[in-house]
This record gives C-alpha cells, sequence and structure tokens, in this order.
C-alpha cells in the first residue's frame, strides 16, 4: 500500500512540474511574440499611409470644388470666389481632424490654370501618353486649343493617334501653328484623309466638325470600327487645351474622361518625428470614370 501512495505521489508531482512548465514557456512564448510584433510595428513607416490618404482626399476635394463651382454647368465658366472658399472649408476641417492624431496637414492653395497636354496637365509632364487603352468604341471625342500662339510649329507639332493592339496606327490628326492659324492633317495608315484649318481650335473628331462646322468626315470612327485600340498623344507639351472623350473598353465598361484646367497644390504634413511635402497636379473635372 505505502509502495502505491509513493507511485501516486510521484505523478502528482510529475503532473505539476509539466503544468509549471508549460505556463512557463506559454509566457516565454508571448513575450518572444510580442516583442516581435512591436519590433515589427516600430519599423513600419506610417506617414506614407497618411500622405497617401491625403492625396486621395484632396484630390476629392479639388474635384468636388470645381463641380460646386460651375457657373450654369459650363466647364468654360467657374466662379472663383466658390472654387476658393470650398478649398479653403476643405483646408481647415482637414487640418482640425488630422490635429487630433497629432500630425499637421496644411495646403498651399492653387489657382485653376490652363492644361498642357502633357500626361499630368503640366509644362514639364510626360510628352508622349496613352489617354486611354482597350478601347471597344469612342462614342464622343472631342479637343479645344484656344491658345494658338502656344501651339508648336510644323517641327514641334501634336499628334492625336489611335493604333491597334498591335501598336500599328489605324488614324492620326496632326496639328500645328501656321502664322497664327491651326493646321490640321489626318490620316490612316496609308495616306492622308484631309488637310483643314482652323481658327478657334475647336475640334469635334467624332462628330466631324472644326469650330463648330461640319467638315468632310474626319474618319474617325470608321477607320477604327471593329478594333480594339489606344489612343495616344505625342508631343503633348506643344500645346494647352482640353479634351473630353467618353465611349466603351473591350471589357464592355463605359468610360469617361475630361480635362479643362488644372490645379497643382503642394500639401504638408508634419509631426514631431517628420514632415512631408508632395505637390500633386490634379486634372479638372477629374479622370477616368
Amino acid at each position: 500500500m505505502k509502495k502505491f501512495d509513493d507511485s501516486a505521489q510521484l505523478l502528482l508531482i510529475a503532473g505539476f512540474a509539466v503544468g509549471v512548465g508549460i505556463v512557463v514557456l506559454t509566457v516565454m512564448l508571448n513575450n518572444v511574440i510580442y516583442a516581435s510584433n512591436m519590433a515589427s510595428e516600430s519599423s513600419i513607416d506610417t506617414s506614407r499611409y497618411d500622405m497617401a490618404n491625403v492625396i486621395q482626399i484632396t484630390t476629392e476635394a479639388y474635384e468636388d470644388a470645381y463641380q460646386a463651382a460651375l457657373i450654369n454647368g459650363s466647364h468654360s465658366n467657374v466662379d472663383n470666389a466658390t472654387f476658393k472658399q470650398y478649398i479653403e472649408d476643405f483646408i481647415k476641417q482637414a487640418s482640425e481632424s488630422y490635429g487630433i492624431t497629432g500630425l499637421t496637414f496644411s495646403c498651399q492653395t492653387d489657382e485653376l490654370s490652363e492644361a498642357y497636354f502633357t500626361h499630368s496637365g503640366l509644362a514639364d509632364g510626360e510628352d508622349d501618353w496613352t489617354l486611354v487603352t482597350n478601347i471597344n468604341i469612342t462614342e464622343a471625342f472631342s479637343m479645344s486649343i484656344p491658345e494658338v500662339s502656344r501651339l508648336g510649329n510644323g517641327s514641334n507639332r501634336v499628334m492625336i493617334r489611335a493604333a491597334n493592339v498591335s501598336g500599328d496606327m489605324l488614324w492620326s490628326m496632326e496639328l500645328y501653328n501656321s502664322n497664327g492659324t491651326i493646321n490640321i492633317t489626318v490620316s490612316d495608315n496609308s495616306s492622308t484623309i484631309g488637310n483643314y484649318q482652323s481658327t478657334t481650335g475647336e475640334v469635334n473628331i467624332t462628330g466631324d466638325q472644326i469650330d463648330g462646322g461640319g467638315v468632310p468626315t474626319l474618319h474617325f470612327s470608321d477607320r477604327t470600327a471593329g478594333q480594339e485600340y489606344s489612343i495616344n498623344i505625342i508631343n503633348g507639351s506643344q500645346a494647352v487645351g482640353t479634351y473630353s472623350i467618353s465611349g466603351n473598353l473591350s471589357t464592355g465598361q463605359p468610360f469617361t474622361q475630361a480635362r479643362y484646367w488644372m490645379a497643382d497644390p503642394t500639401i504638408t504634413m508634419s509631426s514631431s518625428e517628420i514632415m512631408i511635402n508632395r505637390t500633386i497636379p490634379i486634372s479638372l473635372p477629374g479622370g477616368v470614370q
């Protein structure tokens, strides 16, 4: 009987030792995990995410301000006072919101300016770029170059080019300034379709109109029919103007893209540890939808 009691006591002691060992191991493992997480979190630069969020909300604020400032829905008539007041209200609210988190937010407001035909819309933006890709059909496409004096000459032509998925040109339109008149040359992949002139710089490509009047068809729609294509702008820094385009992508999804004005605000985010400045070009009314 005594031998049986000794065995039971040994089993009890062994069980207790195993239990204590598990507890100690669990505590040590938790400490290791906690220390690892703290080290990982401390190495994450959250400022990049803060800045990304600020860029997004600032862009949306400028787009909303632009829509609120349109007079009778006309993109050529913008109430600058309304636009400025909207942006000032946004800056005040954003500053208060970020101040609670310990961050200082400021935004150097920027007046609306004319847009170049570059990728960013700025004079020093990318010259050669793709306006829209994977297009199935273009329902409406128009552009305007109101300042002929700021259009390149014959050796610095601006080109609007439609190309298929293989890169082969389907249609193109070249524009250049010739003594105050805009010369327009329209071509397909094999020949010149026509040569035209414009004084106001307004071209409705899908509507076959120049300066508001009808012209012999520009053949954009029939040259791109049945194709999947992209529209590219070449030498865009050589012209200041606007564009609007809409249609359907090859996926069946509709798209709309337009640029009538530019804003170029500088935003600043700072804390006790870091300060970031970022200037962001914003095309108005907005991008692809």
